[in-house]
């Protein structure tokens, strides 16, 4: 069975190197990166990446990153940063999203936030989210 790649979407906020943003990550959602796919109609599927490099900068934070499409949150990943003050960790996300209504501009939407105040991290670099919309047979 083939698939049919309908569309492909990107969002590279930072240039892909590791020092080349620095978010401070709140207990609030703050955005990462946002694209949009064109979406076909009967079975398909999103593969869906993220790249995310972060910095600890008090204790061991837990980080809460979250996959929207549309209003709708479709995929959560908590990540704890176990390193030390300064040090830096690349987390990777992988999603799969099924059987998604056909449209032809869905918004996908990557956030990050903090569990909780006691921690403290940033966003360093890189960034990257991508997905591939796909129909098969």
């Amino acid at each position: 069975m083939m698939a049919n790649v309908v569309s492909v979407g990107t969002s590279v906020p930072a240039p892909q190197v590791s020092g080349s943003l620095d978010r401070e990550v709140t207990t609030a959602p703050i955005t990462l990166a946002l694209f949009g796919l064109v979406i076909p109609q009967g079975d398909n599927r999103v593969i869906l990446n993220a790249t995310v490099g972060v910095r600890s900068t008090l204790l061991a934070p837990v980080l809460i990153f979250n996959i929207f499409r549309g209003n709708q949150i479709i995929f959560s990943s908590r990540e704890e940063v176990l390193l030390s003050a300064g040090q830096e960790q690349t987390v990777s996300l992988h999603a799969i999203d099924t059987n998604v209504p056909a449209t032809i501009n869905e918004a996908y939407l990557l956030t990050v936030q903090l569990e909780d105040a006691l921690s403290a991290a940033e966003v360093v670099g890189p960034v990257n989210f991508s997905g591939v919309s796909y129909s098969y047979p």
